[in-house]
């Protein structure tokens, strides 16, 4: 009955897109008899966190363009409607910053459905709608994904899967994938969770069940869901009476689907693009000697981003929040917060240990050349004949005294040579 998708690909957006785009977000309806609602971004702030607008739905950020009778792709997926969502301003900023350019600063997401193959197949069909690895089908399934960007929109050379969000639903009961003995223990329902979330044809090895234990994601009603980096993956477990049923709770599930579950995962993969390219500009000045300002520029920018992207929640609505959170743990973003955390701190720490050391060579050398300069100078003063022949000389021992304390004492040396070496790297 359905087969709706939503494909979550990273894409570089260089210019606001024109006509036939339109600013804002897609607005979705879900029919409920007299309480009919839609996917407003008025609608999305009632039911979620206003500080979501910026960062997710507002003009400046987002915008749509619906397809209708487009056709299919080459691997049958129908496309209904594409989204384009870019970092806001600020995080802009943040890169214009960064001596490392990041391959992507916005997602595009793919509303359709997935081809009409029988059961046995979806799995691959699924497979083939998200992996767009240039390598594979010859590289058209890339290339259609492409063709649908607008001017100025392209797909990074490094993007090669989309996260995906998925809900199939049968008229009647799901039938069983594979009827392996081993596999009778297994439900219908569970095996569709685990073919869809791994967008595979082969069936479970022995360890699948407790992955797929982990991966469940609770939902209320008649819709199961694993959740995992690759996706949302839900699935009805009782027949579905069809949309124009407008007690149908599968109405629901599809407008939670084209809306706040790809919102959450947009919102995820947006955050994941940040920290990559805060990853890459970490690891560019670790090749370097920074300078301090460069390393506290970072680790400002690194609490903005923190305390705006990163701390965006969908307020009340608590499954999309865990959605999101969920995901987030199984790209292990938060592991990568703490890493970059830690990394610009040591980074910090040995820009201003450099720095220190610069500073002591520095005086250490100043007291080296003016402590004989300033001696020779008073005694070239005192000099009853104080000429210029006179100060010559006096220079000259001046000099050769400095060279005898470089040459006896060796810290002295040890920070003329540092000093030198780091003004030719810098």
């Amino acid at each position: 009955m359905r087969r709706d998708i939503v494909l979550i690909f990273a894409v570089q957006i260089d210019t606001v897109p024109a006509a036939p785009y339109v600013a804002g977000p897609l607005v979705r309806w879900w029919r409920r008899g007299g309480n009919d609602v839609d996917s407003s971004t008025a609608r999305r702030v009632n039911y979620t966190d206003p500080r979501l607008v910026p960062l997710l739905w507002g003009p400046e950020v987002r915008w749509h363009r619906e397809v209708g009778g487009a056709g299919a792709a080459p691997h049958g997926f129908r496309l209904s409607a594409v989204e384009l969502v870019r970092l806001n301003e600020s995080v802009l900023g943040m890169f214009g910053r960064m001596g490392v350019r990041p391959a992507a600063n916005g997602v595009v997401l793919l509303h359709g459905s997935l081809p009409a193959v029988p059961p046995a197949g979806l799995a691959r069909a699924l497979r083939n709608c998200t992996y767009v690895d240039p390598y594979h089908a010859d590289g058209a399934y890339r290339d259609w994904v492409a063709s649908q960007l607008p001017p100025g929109c392209r797909l990074p050379s490094t993007e090669r899967e989309a996260v995906h969000c998925t809900l199939v639903t049968a008229r009647g009961h799901l039938p069983m994938l594979n009827h392996r003995p081993e596999d009778e223990s297994w439900s219908a329902i569970d095996q569709w969770l685990w073919q869809l979330n791994q967008a595979m044809v082969y069936p479970p090895g022995p360890e699948a069940r407790e992955e797929l234990a982990e991966l469940r994601f609770p939902l209320p009603s008649d819709v199961r869901a694993v959740l995992g980096q690759r996706g949302l993956v839900l699935v009805g477990s009782t027949p579905d009476s069809g949309p124009d049923d407008l007690a149908n709770y599968y109405n629901s599930a599809t407008h939670h689907l084209h809306t706040l579950y790809a919102d959450a995962l947009a919102l995820g993969r947006l955050q994941q693009i940040v920290l990559g390219a805060f990853g890459s500009e970490v690891a560019r000045l670790g090749e370097a000697e920074p300078r301090q300002r460069v390393i506290a520029q970072l680790e400002r920018d690194l609490l903005v981003f923190r305390r705006g992207y990163l701390a965006a929640d969908f307020g009340r609505q608590a499954t999309v929040g865990g959605v999101l959170r969920r995901w987030k743990e199984s790209a292990r973003l938060p592991d990568e917060v703490q890493t970059l955390k830690e990394d610009l701190g040591e980074l910090s720490r040995q820009v201003l240990s450099a720095e220190t050391e610069t500073s002591n060579a520095i005086l250490g050398l100043f007291a080296a050349v003016g402590l004989p300069l300033s001696v020779g100078l008073g005694i070239w003063q005192g000099l009853p004949g104080s000429g210029a022949a006179a100060l010559g000389r006096t220079l000259a021992i001046t000099g050769v005294a400095t060279v005898l304390l470089l040459i006896a004492f060796p810290g002295l040396r040890r920070l003329a040579v540092d000093l030198f070496r780091r003004g030719r790297s810098r």
